[in-house]
């Protein structure tokens, strides 16, 4: 699917975008003149960086949406850029839609099917049907314009009372688990023009944990560091640290060189590293857990951090050859992932320049990925031409099945795997022992998979009349 077919321009006639503004603040009226050009403003709470404003087809900034954007604005406690981007996105696909079909999203009806709104689900669907948009995003978009009407709503500014909303509240029922894996039912708020989303058939050739992943078998794991053999050496660790540790790539690139000074190994040779909350190392949802890196691999980024090629790196960038500085950065001193820490920094710098042209640059372990896709697989496919694609992240439920297997295999008789279970959960840092569980649950398959194509093999496809030596593979 295009990117002009994501964004709508290719599916309306309308010109309507979104503009980002580099700093936005609002102004306050101190001074009021005849000539506009002679009113006196001053400044009016903080600055926003990269702030949506939605324009009209006709070039002028579209009143009502933009106000909504504003008031969400004066109610948002913590601002997220990226968050007003997907929803001035949504919005201006409505917009779009009003300019084409010539509607005003202001008029009610009495019957529902003639509003604005109905007839914009309807088209939504439609799309969904000619496959020009996924239905997730159908259902997101019309979830923003409900929550556009809901404002109109509150704040009184449509003629509601006489021909009553035009979408009814209801509320749904979900089974959601706690962190022990005890089920309960949760109601949520939802509206009577939601798009179903179906649910998405279960994957049993994946591990949910944060996205779907595919645990690689050892083989394939020797293949891939086989193949990182060429790579260069940031990429080496960055890799090492994914398989040997477990760690997200936003922890790997995070990474401090003032969070190693200083750590020695404890009993078991780890070294015993705090990360997310108040360490300045990012984890998923900045939550504090302890990471364990094997004193080898340790003693491999201290000697990497030392090297010329690192500190050459450091030189180049805004933190300089400092400890403070990552312990990965790209040839052109930039970090591969930029940290929750430096983004406030960068924010503060941002606000108080008086450059307006300033943008907020911030890195997501594109690069990484690029490597993996570009470079690692092509030298990968040169060892084993049938080595399937994988993602960087699946090197962290390899890491799972790797450890989970070391603890059963070393489990003291008479003890439940759940011991194991419970130590892969703390060293993953799962809140939820129902996602380590899923570990335990994909072991078993495989092993039920096995026993079942062994089955077929020596049983039910000794009567199969091939033209080929072998029969096909049932499994």
């Amino acid at each position: 699917m295009s990117t002009k077919l994501k964004s709508g321009q290719s599916r309306y006639q309308s010109e309507a975008k979104v503009v980002t503004l580099s700093k936005f603040q609002l102004l306050k009226v101190v001074n009021i003149t005849l000539c506009l050009k002679s009113t006196e403003f001053e400044k009016n709470g903080d600055v926003y960086l990269n702030f949506p404003i939605i324009i009209q087809g006709d070039g002028h900034p579209s009143e009502i949406l933009n106000l909504y954007l504003l008031k969400k604005l004066q109610r948002t406690i913590q601002y997220d850029f990226k968050t007003f981007a997907s929803i001035s996105n949504q919005l201006v696909d409505f917009q779009r839609f009003l300019e084409d079909e010539k509607l005003d999203c202001l008029k009610f009806h009495k019957l529902k099917q003639f509003n604005a709104i109905f007839k914009y689900r309807t088209r939504l669907i439609e799309h969904v049907n000619a496959g020009l948009i996924s239905v997730s995003s159908a259902s997101h978009r019309i979830n923003a314009v409900v929550n556009f009407y809901r404002f109109l709503v509150t704040e009184d500014l449509v003629d509601h009372q006489r021909y009553g909303l035009p979408f009814q509240d209801v509320y749904k029922y979900v089974a959601v688990d706690n962190e022990f894996g005890a089920r309960r039912k949760m109601a949520i708020k939802s509206h009577d023009l939601a798009i179903h989303v179906p649910a998405k058939a279960p994957n049993s050739e994946a591990i949910v944990d944060g996205g779907e992943l595919s645990p690689l078998s050892v083989e394939s794991q020797t293949v891939i560091l086989k193949a990182l053999q060429k790579s260069s050496r940031e990429y080496q660790l960055m890799f090492y640290l994914a398989l040997f540790t477990g760690a997200r790539l936003q922890t790997i690139c995070t990474l401090r060189i003032k969070n190693l000074i200083g750590r020695e190994p404890d009993s078991q040779g780890f070294i015993r590293l705090p990360v997310g909350a108040g360490t300045g190392i990012d984890t998923k949802f900045q939550k504090p857990m302890t990471l364990l890196i094997p004193n080898w691999l340790a003693q491999d980024l201290k000697i990497y951090i030392n090297s010329a090629q690192a500190q050459q790196r450091r030189r180049k960038s805004s933190y300089g050859d400092l400890d403070e500085n990552y312990v990965f950065l790209t040839k052109l001193g930039t970090p591969f992932y930029t940290s929750k820490a430096e983004q406030q920094e960068l924010i503060e710098k941002i606000k108080a320049s008086d450059s307006f042209g300033t943008r907020l640059k911030l890195y997501e372990g594109e690069a990484v990925r690029s490597y993996l896709k570009v470079v690692l697989l092509p030298e990968i496919r040169l060892i084993d031409p049938q080595f399937s694609s994988f993602k960087f992240h699946d090197l962290r439920a390899s890491f799972g099945m790797n450890l989970l297997e070391s603890q059963l295999q070393h489990l003291p008789e008479g003890h439940s795997a759940m011991i194991a279970v419970e130590y892969v959960q703390a060293r993953m840092g799962h809140g939820n022992i129902s996602t380590t569980l899923q570990y335990l649950n994909y072991k078993s398959r495989l092993q039920w998979r096995s026993k079942i194509k062994h089955e077929y093999e020596s049983s039910l496809m000794k009567y199969v009349k091939s033209s080929m030596d072998s029969a096909g593979d049932l499994s």
